[in-house]
C-alpha cells in the first residue's frame, strides 16, 4: 500500500532496457545497432533509483543499521542464493560447469564486478548486485556518522570525483568487465543519494516542486542523447537527468511525462524486476543460438520462473524481514487494530 507507482514504473523501464539488450544478443548473437545496447542504461536507472530510495528510507527516522541490514538481507539474498544454488545443481546434474566456483564465490561475497576473467555468463549480471551491496555496506554508516549536511557534500564530491576519474581513464574502462568496477560507476548511486538529501530541505523541495515540470522535457532529451551515444559507460550527465526525472515524476505524478509510469503493466513489471533480473541470466545463456527454442525459453519459461520467484521467495522473505524488525510500538498498533471490535 505504501508503494509509489511512478518509482515502480521507473523500475519497469530499467528492467525493460536490460531485457531488450540481453534478449537481442541471446537470439541474434549481436546487436542490431550500437544504440540498441541498452543494458547499462537500464542498470544506471536502477542505481540512481536505489541511491535515492535507500537514502530516503534511512532519513525517515533514526538510522537503525541492524534493522536496515536485516531487511536488506531478507529482501535480496534469498532470491540470489536460490539462483546460485540452482546453477550449481544444474551443473552437477549435467556434469558440466554452468557457473565457475570462483564466480559463485564472488557473487556470494559481493566482488563479482572485480572478477575480470571470463568466469561464466550465468553469473556476470551479479556485478551490479555486488556493486549495490558494496554501497549498502558503506553508505548507511557514512550517513549515520556524518549527518545530512555533510553527506550532501560527500555525495556531490564523490559523484563528481568518480565522473572526473572515469573521464580521465575512459579508454581503459570503456570495455567489458572493466566498465563495471565501483570506482567508475559509483556516481550513479551517489547522484540518487544527493537528490534524496537535497529534497529533505523544505526550501529546496518547494523549489523542485515549482520547477520540476519545466526540466522534464530537457532532461528526457539529454537522456535520449546519452543513450544513443554511450553504451558501456554512461556519463554523469545521464545520471543527473535520471535523478531529475525521478524527482519530477514523484512530485508531479499526474503530469504528462509521469502518467505513463503509473500504468499497471509497467508498475507490475517494476514490482517483479528484481526476480526477473536475477533469473534472466540462466535463460539468456540457454537461449543463446537456440532459435525458436530460445525464444520459447525467454518469452514463456523465464517470465513464469521470475513470477514464481517473486511470489514464493522474494515476497515472503521480504515480509519476514519486516516482521523481524518491526518496532515494538508498531507491533502494539497492529495488535490493537486486530483486537479492537
Amino acid at each position: 500500500m505504501n508503494r509509489i507507482r511512478t518509482l515502480d514504473g521507473w523500475r519497469g523501464i530499467a528492467i525493460s532496457l536490460v531485457l531488450f539488450d540481453h534478449i537481442q544478443y541471446a537470439l541474434l548473437g549481436h546487436y542490431m545497432q550500437p544504440w540498441t545496447q541498452t543494458g547499462h542504461h537500464g542498470v544506471t536507472i536502477f542505481f540512481v533509483l536505489s541511491g535515492f530510495l535507500i537514502t530516503s528510507k534511512l532519513l525517515e527516522g533514526p538510522i537503525d543499521l541492524k534493522r536496515f541490514y536485516i531487511r536488506r538481507f531478507f529482501r535480496l539474498m534469498p532470491v540470489a542464493w536460490t539462483y546460485l544454488a540452482v546453477l550449481l545443481l544444474i551443473g552437477h546434474q549435467v556434469h558440466m560447469s554452468i557457473a565457475a566456483p570462483t564466480a559463485v564465490l564472488a557473487s556470494l561475497l559481493f566482488y563479482r564486478n572485480y572478477l575480470l576473467v571470463d568466469a561464466g555468463a550465468s553469473t556476470w549480471h551479479f556485478w551490479s548486485l555486488s556493486l549495490e551491496e558494496q554501497f549498502y555496506l558503506v553508505w548507511p554508516c557514512i550517513l549515520l556518522v556524518a549527518g545530512i549536511r555533510r553527506c550532501r557534500w560527500i555525495a556531490a564530491a564523490g559523484a563528481l570525483g568518480c565522473a572526473v576519474y572515469r573521464l580521465h581513464s575512459w579508454g581503459y574502462y570503456d570495455r567489458e568487465f572493466f566498465n563495471c568496477q565501483s570506482q567508475v560507476r559509483a556516481d550513479e548511486l551517489l547522484t540518487g543519494c544527493l537528490m534524496a538529501l537535497l529534497l529533505q530541505e523544505p526550501r529546496l523541495q518547494a523549489a523542485a516542486s515549482r520547477w520540476s515540470k519545466m526540466w522534464a522535457l530537457p532532461a528526457i532529451s539529454v537522456l535520449v542523447y546519452c543513450m544513443a551515444h554511450f553504451t558501456l559507460l554512461p556519463p554523469l550527465t545521464e545520471c543527473v537527468c535520471i535523478a531529475a526525472l525521478i524527482a519530477s515524476s514523484m512530485l508531479h505524478p499526474e503530469s504528462i511525462f509521469a502518467r505513463p509510469l503509473t500504468s499497471r503493466t509497467l508498475s507490475q513489471l517494476g514490482i517483479v524486476s528484481y526476480s526477473i533480473y536475477v533469473w534472466q541470466g540462466i535463460f539468456m545463456l540457454l537461449a543463446h543460438g537456440s532459435g525458436a527454442t530460445g525464444a520459447l525459453l525467454l518469452f514463456f519459461a523465464m517470465p513464469l520462473c521470475a513470477l514464481g520467484s517473486y511470489v514464493y521467495i522474494e515476497r515472503p522473505f521480504t515480509r519476514l524481514g519486516h516482521r523481524l524488525t518491526s518496532r515494538p510500538e508498531r507491533q502494539t498498533q497492529v495488535v490493537e487494530q486486530l483486537t479492537t471490535p
